[in-house]
């Protein structure tokens, strides 16, 4: 009796831990996803290539999702003290046949494991990206390999999902950490995009308060959207040891050289 009471007691603490704690942390952490989505949409609305294309992101379930993790989502929503007494067997059941899935799967890995893999909400949902078209509004694309794009405006849709993604991701550090920098890299920038389309990412860029530092073959980078830069351009002689480097500053209207 003793073994059972024992047993009986672990089992409600668990249940009290999964529907409690672990419950509300997965509830806060999709609504914090929602809102960084949200607030890299928010950024992109505004934002178009040349040619007026541009980009908006869904963040939603899965489409292999199973049924369990679609009967989990919706509850999650509803603050633990406001669900009836059916929705909290209905989470409680759907939770736990989630990790008993993982745990089938996977019958040598620690509990630990076994709990953070069968309750990561990352894999319960997936993105998609949107294409616009401002000349035609309602012919809205998912972005695949049947798009229809040029090479240079795929490159530069990932470029406006990227950094939506950073500005919102530093938007929300900023409220625990507020002098955090917001720095951006990009090896080999721009590559197979049009000159004017620079300047409008690299104005982007400005706009979205990130710094950035990027290597390129033929961007200078010097455009009227760009109120301040610093560049070196990198000489190298076949014949000679060492690289020979060209400082220049970029001030908005002139470029200048500083020194070698």
């Amino acid at each position: 009796e003793a073994e059972e009471a024992a047993l009986l007691r672990e089992e409600e603490a668990y249940e009290r831990h999964l529907l409690g704690e672990l419950a509300e942390h997965l509830a806060r952490r999709i609504d914090e996803a929602r809102e960084l989505v949200a607030a890299m949409n928010g950024v992109l609305e505004g934002v178009t290539t040349s040619q007026g294309i541009g980009v908006r992101i869904d963040w939603d379930m899965a489409p292999d999702a199973d049924e369990d993790v679609r009967a989990v989502v919706p509850l999650l929503a509803t603050p633990a003290h406001k669900r009836s007494r059916v929705e909290t067997t209905r989470l409680r059941d759907a939770l736990r046949r989630c990790i008993e899935s993982i745990r089938r799967l996977d019958p040598t890995a620690t509990g630990g494991a076994q709990l953070r893999q069968a309750l990561d909400y990352r894999s319960w949902f997936s993105f998609e990206v949107r294409v616009t078209d401002a000349a035609r509004p309602d012919s809205e694309r998912r972005l695949s390999h049947r798009t229809g794009l040029s090479q240079g405006e795929q490159r530069v849709v990932a470029y406006l999902v990227l950094f939506a993604a950073a500005a919102a991701q530093y938007d929300s550090l900023a409220k625990s950490a507020p002098n955090a920098p917001r720095l951006i890299l990009l090896d080999d920038a721009f590559a197979k995009v049009d000159e004017p389309t620079h300047g409008r990412l690299l104005g982007l860029l400005v706009e979205l308060d990130l710094d950035f530092v990027l290597t390129s073959e033929r961007v200078w980078g010097c455009f009227k959207s760009v109120p301040t830069l610093h560049i070196y351009e990198c000489l190298r002689d076949p014949a000679e040891p060492g690289i020979a480097t060209l400082h220049f500053s970029w001030d908005g209207t002139r470029r200048r050289m500083v020194g070698v």
